[in-house]
């Protein structure tokens, strides 16, 4: 027989012989020394669990682009979209016909109509901005190899065209004239940001839980949600650790929304319009981050829950004015727009591939480039 008991963030797996229960149900280890028999790892538990106790924050995040960065293609309604069209994709790829079958959709070229239609199996990303479609593939050349699919849905206009990056790309072989080829690390990358958790085994995924949800970010809640049910007043539970910091902050956004290392240095440098979409890059330059003393970090503007569109600008502005106050000698005020335009001024949204939009978070005064 095993017991669990609580300590400190961790429960403790212990022996049945080596502990006691209490008059009032209690465990009691019997013997210090040989109370810890052995530790049990965490395990998912699944957001519908974490909602019992944090209600705000599951309905927050459920209305947020990160409760649908993933799925299969069957269960997409944006995939659904592409169902019965023809879509050009230009030279050298041509016309792709879509259908829906049983697994989800599937896509032939006009050229190879004669041939087994291909099977476009994952949907990626929430389709705010975009949404492409990804198909596993065995392949020679590593042990983890995508095809992402030559043409992807626009939310930013509500229409299809070629996916980020594919533009002037030219395919290196017939597998290619379907999408670009991804193989190793960037595909891994690819599944590991948009997931809770996954892991590519050959052309599955297996212990898929789909979308960035809870636990992606807060580990998996297994010991803390048994620490919850036991305890009417459970510890805190912040990512794991009691103490938060800009740096762990900054290492857990930068992730999956990059940071410096993943970048190419002399885009780095240039700062290429590329770079609009990976946000702590650039807020990494500004002096808001330089000259905080370590205070000033992603979730200063955003609730990590919450979709950041769901934010209006006069709120975010606010967030500008509490550091940049007009009427105090500790603060820099803006000397043109002391109490409005912040935003449109020093972070402006600016578009990107097929009219995606990004806000540049270097914040800087522009004119001074």
């Amino acid at each position: 027989m095993m017991v669990a008991v609580a300590s400190g963030f961790c429960l403790v797996t212990l022996c049945a012989r080596c502990v006691a229960v209490d008059d009032k149900g209690e465990v009691r280890p019997s013997n210090v020394a040989e109370s810890v028999a052995s530790v049990s790892a965490p395990t998912y538990v699944g957001k519908q669990v974490c909602r019992e106790c944090h209600p705000q924050n599951f309905d927050l995040h459920q209305h947020s682009g990160h409760a649908d960065t993933f799925s299969r293609s069957v269960d997409s309604e944006i995939a659904k979209k592409y169902a019965g069209k023809a879509l050009d994709a230009g030279n050298p790829y041509g016309v792709f016909h879509y259908e829906w079958g049983n697994e989800g959709l599937r896509t032939r070229r006009a050229a190879d109509m004669d041939q087994a239609p291909f099977a476009l199996q994952y949907a990626v990303g929430s389709g705010r901005n975009a949404m492409t479609l990804l198909t596993l593939i065995d392949d020679k050349e590593s042990d983890a190899a995508g095809i992402e699919h030559r043409i992807s849905w626009f939310g930013s206009h509500g229409d299809f065209g070629l996916t980020p990056g594919h533009i002037g790309m030219t395919p290196q072989d017939e597998r290619g004239l379907l999408g670009n080829v991804v193989r190793g690390k960037s595909v891994r990358q690819c599944v590991y940001c948009h997931t809770t958790t996954g892991t590519i085994v050959g052309t599955e995924i297996v212990d898929l839980v789909a979308d960035v949800n809870c636990e992606k970010c807060h580990g998996p809640g297994s010991e803390h949600v048994q620490q919850a049910r036991r305890s009417e007043t459970p510890p805190p539970f912040s990512i794991g650790r009691d103490r938060w910091d800009l740096e762990a902050e900054l290492q857990l956004c930068g992730d999956c929304h990059r940071l410096p290392r993943n970048i190419d240095p002399v885009a780095l440098r240039e700062y290429s319009a590329e770079l609009l979409r990976f946000q702590p890059v650039g807020m990494l330059r500004s002096e808001c981050y330089l000259e905080s003393d370590g205070n000033f970090m992603c979730s200063t503007c955003h609730n990590p829950h919450q979709d950041s569109k769901a934010k209006s600008t006069a709120a975010y502005e606010q967030d500008c004015l509490g550091c940049h106050q007009p009427d105090s000698d500790a603060h820099v005020a803006c000397s043109v727009s002391p109490t409005s335009g912040c935003v449109e001024c020093h972070m402006p949204a600016t578009k990107f591939e097929q009219g995606m939009v990004f806000h540049d978070h270097w914040i800087r005064i522009r004119d001074a480039e």
